[in-house]
């Protein structure tokens, strides 16, 4: 049996959920995948138990029947993506799979990211992990917000980031997207384009859809 090791409130954790959910699959309805929720509220990603499957103490964590560790998102949804379902939500061809890697590390890289620093430089559960720099946060928030730009100029025309289709790259954007919300973004005032992609992104797949035990 494999182990997936998850929180459903955090960014990162949640892509391997809704990747499978965009492929029609629910995660904890896999038969092979045991599906074990790390309580940030209670520290549990910090405990020596936790630390023994994942040194760095971050979720998510999948692991494989054979002891194999996968401890990155990223290959965590490769992984998943070629093993289950038919319909590859990573690209079906290796242009398509080019373009959808690109647009998906804009999204990460300009957006997401940015966002996820401001959050440790800002956020009071996050002082024992990082040597904050409270001035630093504003300044990225609106690294992020400029970067939207570029992504409204893409959705103004069309649903989704590449070929028109729901691929990997929606998901990482809807993920940064949603979590600027902490950090007091509203992502539906960021151009007609991302509202309209925001909005749809998270009737489908927002927290409460996601998250059985809301």
């Amino acid at each position: 049996m494999k182990k997936l090791y998850l929180s459903r409130m955090a960014p990162n954790p949640r892509k391997p959920i809704i990747l499978m959910a965009a492929k029609g699959i629910n995660i904890d309805e896999v038969h092979d995948i045991e599906v074990i929720e790390v309580d940030f509220s209670k520290g549990e990603q910090m405990s020596e138990e936790f630390a023994k499957i994942n040194p760095l103490k971050l979720v998510p964590v999948l692991v494989l029947e054979d002891g194999t560790v996968l401890n990155d998102s990223q290959a965590i949804c490769e992984y998943l993506d070629r093993v289950y379902g038919e319909r590859s939500v990573m690209g079906n061809d290796v242009v398509q799979r080019a373009k959808i890697c690109s647009m998906r590390r804009a999204a990460e890289l300009e957006v997401l990211y940015p966002l996820m620093m401001a959050f440790q430089h800002s956020h009071p559960s996050k002082a024992h992990r990082v040597d904050q720099v409270p001035e630093f946060a504003p300044k990225s928030v609106q690294w992020a917000v400029n970067a939207l730009t570029y992504f409204e100029n893409v959705l103004k025309d069309q649903d989704y980031l590449v070929d028109n289709q729901l691929s990997y790259a929606d998901i990482v954007l809807y993920l940064a997207l949603d979590f600027s919300k902490v950090l007091k973004v509203d992502p539906t005032a960021q151009g007609e384009g991302l509202a309209r992609f925001y909005q749809r992104m998270n009737e489908q797949f927002g927290l409460k859809k996601m998250n059985p035990a809301t």
